[in-house]
């Protein structure tokens, strides 16, 4: 079988706006095709002559190194699709396309539906575009939410891998995220690793402030074996810092589905650490489960204040003596900001 790893660069304006970014020119693309069996690799690459807009903005060109001047001669759109679905072979042979985010399939429909309507060429996408993978939906299904707002350079760097050539040329992106798809596929330590990254995030590195430089420890002990600092020591500060976010709950206005509600979305990144194995994650289970089950009520007004504060401190009291059973003693009652603050 054959995996596709595609990119696009594309020629947009520089805005937030959403609307805005439908209409980017795809400017090249690059692509690698991945043998699974003989673990042979082809590479595609071409300039893509703009539909929309003649100009490269002169953002894109600082980020591209690719100029006006070079697209004035590149191929049209309609004939580099051409030579692309030509290298990509036999369709029953493709396992997936596989991209870095959906912009480049975004963009892709938006400048097939122009180009065949301008041009007057049948929709390349058609039939491929089942084929399309979403890395970032792929390894978020794992539980890596970091995979959302961390670039590719860096998720390599954090994989113990350095990026391979120029960033923002399409064939080195292309190389790079199969690259990146074949580390973490094989490697559930640096999964793990990836998954742990989402707490050093607010609020949990409010609490506790060294929780950066404690993870990069733990980087040296797993990648170079460096110092002691191992994955049981990082999951019980790990544990401290949750235990202690949840304690700074207890009070909160329990009808203010807002606050819970904000509640429950900082929690998930707790349903994604109890399920690390290594380490004494799995402590987070029960206790994460209990939040849910009480959350869930306050969700459903079935909760007095007095209710709601009784249970919490009850499933606190359990999930202390859950980590004494495993040995762990540190005290999560720790007088902190209330969670309201902790924004």
């Amino acid at each position: 079988m054959k995996k596709i790893y595609m990119d696009f660069e594309m020629n947009m304006n520089n805005t937030k706006n959403k609307r805005e970014g439908f209409k980017a020119d795809l400017i090249a693309i690059g692509a690698i095709k991945y043998d699974t069996k003989t673990k042979k690799i082809e590479k595609f690459k071409s300039l893509i002559k703009p539909i929309l807009t003649k100009t490269v903005y002169p953002h894109i060109e600082e980020l591209t190194h690719i100029t006006t001047e070079d697209l004035e001669n590149a191929p049209s759109y309609e004939s580099v699709m051409r030579a692309f679905k030509h290298w990509l072979g036999n369709f029953d042979e493709i396992e997936g396309i596989y991209t870095f985010g959906n912009l480049d399939l975004t963009c892709f429909k938006n400048t097939d539906r122009i180009s065949s309507q301008k041009n007057n060429h049948p929709r390349f996408l058609n039939n491929i575009q089942g084929f399309f993978v979403d890395i970032k939906e792929k390894y978020l299904g794992y539980g890596i939410k970091c995979m959302n707002y961390i670039s590719l350079t860096h998720l390599l760097e954090l994989s113990n891998t350095e990026f391979s050539g120029d960033a923002h040329d399409p064939l080195y992106d292309a190389y790079n995220l199969h690259i990146l798809d074949e580390v973490l596929e094989k490697n559930q330590d640096v999964r793990n690793y990836l998954i742990i990254q989402d707490i050093n995030k607010n609020p949990y590195n409010q609490i506790d402030v060294d929780i950066e430089s404690k993870i990069k420890d733990y980087e040296k002990y797993l990648y170079h074996n460096e110092g002691n600092y191992s994955i049981d020591e990082l999951s019980i500060d790990i544990l401290s810092i949750v235990g202690r976010y949840v304690y700074s709950t207890r009070q909160i206005k329990v009808r203010n589905i807002d606050i819970v509600k904000d509640i429950i979305k900082k929690l998930d990144t707790v349903d994604k650490l109890r399920n690390i194995k290594d380490g004494y994650f799995y402590v987070l289970n029960n206790f994460y489960l209990d939040l849910m089950d009480l959350y869930g009520d306050a969700l459903l007004y079935k909760l007095s204040q007095e209710e709601y504060e009784d249970e919490m401190n009850n499933i606190l009291d359990l999930f202390i003596e859950d980590m004494e059973y495993e040995n762990i003693f540190i005290d999560i009652k720790v007088e902190f900001e209330t969670a309201e603050s902790l924004t």
